[in-house]
């Protein structure tokens, strides 16, 4: 998986570095949901827990655009995404 050059990170994800370095030694951070975008996928983001990333079959198609602490606050991050990037 990769990273965007620039993050959008959710107000509740306290220590960013220690939960992009778990995703990329492929363990687990509890609770973390990914806004994610697929190269040549269907939709334009996806929303994810981190531990359905790290699937074998997602691991290497998707780029991270987004981390944030609970599928609600992953809903308001995009929201705030799509706004600030004006793609609505």
């Amino acid at each position: 998986m990769d990273f965007a050059e620039v993050l959008y990170i959710g107000k509740s994800i306290a220590d960013v570095e220690a939960v992009v370095s778990l995703l990329k030694d492929g363990t687990e951070p509890a609770g973390v949901f990914c806004v994610c975008k697929k190269e040549n996928g269907r939709f334009r983001y996806e929303i994810m827990s981190s531990a359905e990333l790290l699937k074998e079959h997602n691991r290497d198609k998707y780029t991270v655009y987004g981390l944030a602490a609970g599928k609600r606050e992953s809903f308001e991050l995009l929201r705030f995404m799509l706004e600030d990037r004006h793609e609505y």
